[in-house]
């Protein structure tokens, strides 16, 4: 009965996780979707000209803010795939042990 507590805590505390995961994906799928447009720079294409100067058929601004967005989004995914993973270490622990 013990073990019961535990294992709902981290049923619940994982799929706590598990959504805010499944956001920050739709978010970033969101992101990369919208820097394919025709008038953004994309995720990684140049924002300037071979003379130095910002290309006038991208609007640079809103390309450098949703990339640095995703750049942000990119970082806490990885962290939040370690939270994960050590929720889920700990859950099949609990359950072996249990």
């Amino acid at each position: 009965r013990m073990a019961e507590q535990p294992t709902a805590t981290l049923r619940r505390e994982l799929a706590e996780l598990d959504d805010r995961r499944k956001a920050m994906e739709a978010e970033m799928e969101g992101i990369s979707e919208a820097l394919r447009a025709s008038n953004m720079g994309g995720v990684a294409g140049a924002l300037v000209d071979r003379d130095g100067f910002p290309r006038a058929d991208v609007d640079v601004h809103a390309t450098r803010t949703l990339r640095h967005r995703l750049a942000c989004l990119n970082t806490d995914h990885k962290a939040l795939m370690q939270q994960l993973e050590a929720k889920l270490h700990a859950m099949h622990a609990a359950l072996a042990a249990g």
